[in-house]
């Protein structure tokens, strides 16, 4: 459900304007997801002061899709937003063991991260960061947010990096990078089928991968030149990753702290 949403914000923040017809499509579509599933593909072009055709076009460019298709994926979605909030238990005293216990996992998914986290596979990671031309952070969903998080922490040490949302300009990034540049690559499973794409466009290009990630098993694992692990643990109650995302953010200012500290020791 996340790269629904995501690809759909990526036709937006693709383009500078927001007359082109994938935009408006795509912005209507965010708008009215409840909508969707009940429309026909005619009622969505009407909608879009468009063509069926260009619609088709659309989910085309979408993920190779039929109008169906993606009616399909609007409905999962509606479905996850039902499952995923529940307003009629917000005021009850369950809420209040909801935070107690998600403090609790977090605590120890810290923790255990804390306890995986090797000082050596750290400050190789930092070597291999100091030594690269550029540092190329990927991730999509809510690991882009951390990719676009490391970019802006190591520009601000000097550090020439990068770090897109858009799925496409994401590949066209791992198509340019060279030998002397530097993947990180932030998934918690480390196995989504774009993941995998892009680890083996990159792998295919001899660019050295650095995986942080909560699944040693995974293919971006299998490919990486230094695999940097978090805690598997999941709250399984909540399809959000409330708590891998802070696991992985923890890793991320872990090897912050060492790199601004390792600059420092060599100046």
């Amino acid at each position: 459900m996340y790269n629904f949403i995501a690809k759909l914000l990526n036709f937006i923040e693709s383009s500078t304007d927001h007359t082109k017809i994938d935009v408006i499509i795509a912005e209507y579509i965010l708008r009215h997801v409840e909508q969707i599933p009940d429309m026909s593909i005619y009622d969505l072009a009407k909608a879009c002061h468009t063509s069926p055709a260009t619609i088709t076009r659309f989910c085309r460019k979408f993920e190779n899709i039929t109008f169906k298709e993606l009616k399909e994926y609007a409905r999962h979605y509606i479905e996850f937003n039902y499952s995923e909030v529940n307003l009629e238990k917000i005021n009850t005293n369950a809420n209040r063991q909801n935070l107690d216990l998600y403090f609790k996992e977090l605590q120890d998914s810290l923790e255990e991260t804390k306890k995986l986290l090797q000082s050596q596979d750290i400050f190789e990671v930092v070597q291999n960061i100091h030594q690269a031309h550029k540092v190329a952070f990927f991730g999509v969903t809510f690991s882009h947010l951390l990719a676009r998080n490391a970019q802006f922490k190591f520009m601000r040490l000097g550090k020439y990096s990068s770090a897109y949302s858009n799925h496409e300009n994401q590949l066209n990034e791992a198509q340019s990078l060279t030998e002397k540049d530097l993947a990180v690559i932030f998934s918690f499973s480390g196995q989504t089928r774009f993941i995998t794409r892009l680890v083996k466009l990159l792998s295919q290009r001899g660019i050295p991968i650095i995986a942080i990630t909560g699944n040693n098993e995974s293919f971006l694992a299998s490919r990486a030149k230094k695999v940097i692990l978090v805690s598997e643990r999941r709250l399984i109650s909540h399809k959000s990753p409330i708590l891998e995302e802070i696991s992985l953010l923890s890793v991320l200012n872990s090897i912050y702290l060492i790199y601004s500290t390792y600059l420092n020791s060599i100046e």
